[in-house]
């Protein structure tokens, strides 16, 4: 008995953390879209570069699938000047990071 309520209680954690990754993504888009980028700008210069670059490595197809990330809203909602202003945001490794993103969106 106790491993099942473990099991629901993981599946209701890992859901809320898949919701909050789109949320977080979908409030960043909205930072960019909308100019507010000194308010990304600063929680951009909070993140670890290299931190960032592993995590941006580690993203392919299936892990997108298993963070319930939309990649087909993501590509009609990002324009590539909206990437340029992001890797602008970067700094320090962004060239690379936003090369990933590129790949990541013109191969799914």
């Amino acid at each position: 008995m106790s491993n099942g309520l473990n099991k629901k209680i993981s599946d209701m954690l890992e859901k809320m953390d898949n919701k909050m990754i789109q949320t977080k993504l979908n409030a960043a888009l909205d930072m960019l879209k909308k100019g507010k980028t000194e308010d990304l700008a600063k929680k951009i210069k909070k993140i670890d570069k290299n931190e960032l670059m592993e995590k941006v490595n580690e993203f392919d197809q299936s892990k997108l699938k298993e963070l319930n990330i939309d990649i087909e809203d993501i590509k009609n909602k990002v324009t590539s000047e909206d990437l340029e202003k992001l890797k602008e945001l970067i700094g320090e490794h962004g060239d690379e990071i936003i090369n990933k993103i590129k790949t990541l969106l013109n191969h799914m």
